[in-house]
């Protein structure tokens, strides 16, 4: 996550179309990972919760 952070930081200002196409197809690669088994998707209950 820090890497990420680091690299929206020396990107700059992006236009919203560019950051809604992106968070699209950040979506679209989970919920293919998901179907395929590879990840998880929890539903975000309190159940689900972590501590860490």
């Amino acid at each position: 996550a820090k890497m990420m952070q680091e690299d929206m930081e020396a990107m700059g200002p992006v236009r919203l179309k560019e950051v809604d196409e992106a968070q699209s197809n950040v979506v679209q690669t989970a919920k293919t990972l998901a179907d395929a088994g590879e990840i998880v998707i929890s539903g975000g209950g309190e159940e689900d919760e972590l501590v860490f």
